[in-house]
């Protein structure tokens, strides 16, 4: 008779400790996927704030092209007015020297805007570089992030006995236990 108490008892024990055991492996289990799930969701996030950036800075260059392709051609027809277009002859002085000033300044206009629109679109190309590569940075986890979301199965020993012996459902829940 103390046989077979002892045998059920030990039978009721290993039962508890087994359905515990599965129990905090199923926890951890269902842990390290919302782990992951979550770290998936942040690259997803990163990624649409990385492709709203590239829209955003793409506007810059694209206009730049635009103004430095008529820039360039204006350019084009201010140094061939500058170098073929001539006064009439017998026309005043000044109205020769109005005409050589009116295009060296627009000349020297157009160089200087062709200048500051190469230098607008470098600007803008290298500020997508920076807002990708320093701001809007892929979330890798860190090593420590990576190992506390993992469980050993040896961290189920190092839980209390009253755990690893916790009745089911007649105890209460398992967090309440562990405070």
């Amino acid at each position: 008779l103390i046989q077979d108490a002892a045998g059920a008892a030990t039978s009721v024990f290993v039962g508890l400790f087994g359905y515990n055991r599965e129990n905090f492996q199923n926890d951890r289990r269902q842990r390290l996927i919302m782990e992951l799930q979550l770290q998936e969701m942040r690259l997803r996030q990163v990624g649409l704030w990385r492709e709203d950036v590239r829209c955003l800075m793409e506007l810059t260059p694209r206009k730049m092209e635009l103004y430095l392709l008529v820039i360039a051609l204006e350019l084009n027809a201010t140094a061939t007015a500058l170098c073929k277009a001539r006064v009439p002859p017998g026309s005043p002085a000044w109205l020769s020297s109005c005409h050589t000033l009116a295009a060296c300044s627009a000349l020297l206009y157009l160089t200087f805007a062709l200048w500051f629109g190469l230098h607008a679109f470098v600007t803008a190309q290298a500020g997508k570089v920076r807002i990708l590569t320093q701001i809007v940075r892929l979330p890798v986890p860190t090593w420590k992030a990576l190992e506390a979301s993992r469980t050993y199965a040896s961290s189920f020993e190092k839980l209390g006995r009253d755990q690893m012996l916790r009745v089911p459902f007649a105890e209460g829940t398992q967090e309440s236990r562990c405070q």
